[in-house]
């Protein structure tokens, strides 16, 4: 069994920068809409997995910006455009009968962590649909990283070949380089080919910052040595949480057949003309003009005009 995880925000967010302008004859905006609905249906009618999952981030603070009001902070405003369609993109999601998750306190990596874990000690070689980095981390045998963009599989081999360690020790690289995109400080002016010398050569990151003096270089050794708490709270905050109390139901996940009668008001709504055709004809009302055949003469009536 096969189960393919997705990051709805990120869906959501490259769905909207994709298509630019698309809405329906009363204004609304749709691009988000339509660019995720397909994206997942492209998902399923490629890849066939057997089970596929979504998950959210939740709209309330997680423990990362607990301990750190910064992270983060950077990124821009949701555009409002996109708020008025994510409550529509959910509810496709639930017509589709496709398993979606969100939990107060805790981004969509923690949700997809923990699922992934999960799955794989029951046997599941699970693929989450990503292009960040820091969800290689939690590559193993069983799980593995498929980024759409590139059309690639990210295995251990690669993380290995990628960073110089195993990709549970990714948030090590991470705490020292630290990362633009969640505004995790890290150390500044160390990017990731110093950061895998550095581990390399001292073992592991604990090693390292106990024993900054062992660095050659002078400039490294003293920015080591200067920026202890950011390294520390750096790999707090790269550090995916795969054991949040959340409960799954392999079973709730597998593929299941979507619920049209959802989906076509919807899609017709948004004037989705192509996704429409999309739907079985079983169940459409057909047309022309029909009469019951109720006793023998009206059957004698009807095939004496063939």
């Amino acid at each position: 069994m096969n189960l393919y995880l997705i990051d709805g925000n990120s869906y959501f967010y490259r769905a909207f920068h994709a298509i630019r302008g698309l809405t329906n004859s009363k204004g609304f905006p749709t691009n988000a809409i339509y660019g995720f609905t397909n994206m997942i249906m492209k998902i399923i009618r490629e890849k066939k997995p057997d089970a596929v999952a979504i998950a959210f981030d939740s709209p309330h603070p997680t423990e990362r910006h607990r301990i750190y009001e910064e992270y983060k902070a950077q990124r821009p405003e949701t555009p409002n455009d996109l708020i008025l369609q994510i409550p529509y993109i959910k509810e496709i999601i639930n017509a589709f009968n496709i398993s979606s998750f969100e939990m107060p306190g805790y981004e969509a990596d923690d949700i997809i962590g923990t699922i992934a874990k999960k799955a794989a000690s029951q046997g599941v070689t699970v693929f989450i649909l990503s292009g960040d980095k820091d969800m290689m981390q939690i590559v193993d045998g069983g799980i593995k990283i498929y980024d759409p963009m590139k059309d690639i599989i990210i295995d251990e081999k690669y993380v290995i070949e990628r960073f110089g360690v195993s990709p549970e020790r990714l948030p090590e690289i991470m705490a020292i380089t630290g990362d633009t995109v969640d505004n995790i400080p890290g150390v500044k002016g160390i990017g990731e080919k110093t950061a895998k010398e550095l581990l390399s050569k001292a073992g592991s990151l604990d090693e390292l910052m106990d024993h900054p003096e062992k660095t050659t270089s002078e400039r490294l050794k003293k920015m080591i040595a200067d920026n202890i708490e950011n390294i520390k709270l750096s790999r707090i905050l790269a550090t995916i949480d795969t054991n949040i109390p959340i409960d799954i139901s392999l079973q709730d996940m597998i593929i299941k057949e979507p619920n049209w009668p959802a989906l076509l008001p919807l899609f017709t709504e948004f004037e989705f003309k192509s996704l429409i055709k999309l739907a079985p004809s079983k169940g459409r009302e057909p047309r022309g003009q029909y009469r019951a055949i109720t006793d023998r003469e009206d059957l004698k009536r009807l095939l004496g005009k063939t």
